[in-house]
């Protein structure tokens, strides 16, 4: 295939300190969650977590399929979950944690 290389004979062209980032980047890519993720990982069914939620199993499902929840929807999940949400705001280089009650 013309124009096609290796990724291995690429990375051997890297310099030490390219691979570590990019080694870096990768495991921080892996250690993002998706919802469904979480519950599994946590032993928890969609049935379960809807009943937890006072919804149905399909309204949950579609939950977890979501590209945008809103932030209480959310935060009520991970409520659900038994978890607690936080967030940050990064402005200007100074972060700023934000923190929802399980309220």
């Amino acid at each position: 295939m013309s124009g096609h290389r290796s990724f291995n004979r690429l990375r051997d062209k890297m310099s030490p300190e390219r691979r570590a980032a990019n080694e870096t980047a990768a495991s921080d890519m892996n250690r993002e969650y998706v919802l469904s993720q979480i519950r599994r990982e946590l032993g928890v069914t969609q049935v379960e977590v809807a009943d937890r939620l006072h919804i149905a199993q399909p309204t949950y499902a579609a939950f977890e399929r979501s590209d945008n929840l809103r932030i209480g929807t959310l935060q009520k999940i991970v409520s659900a979950l038994g978890g607690i949400l936080k967030l940050q705001i990064e402005i200007g280089g100074k972060d700023y944690p934000l923190q929802f009650s399980n309220a």
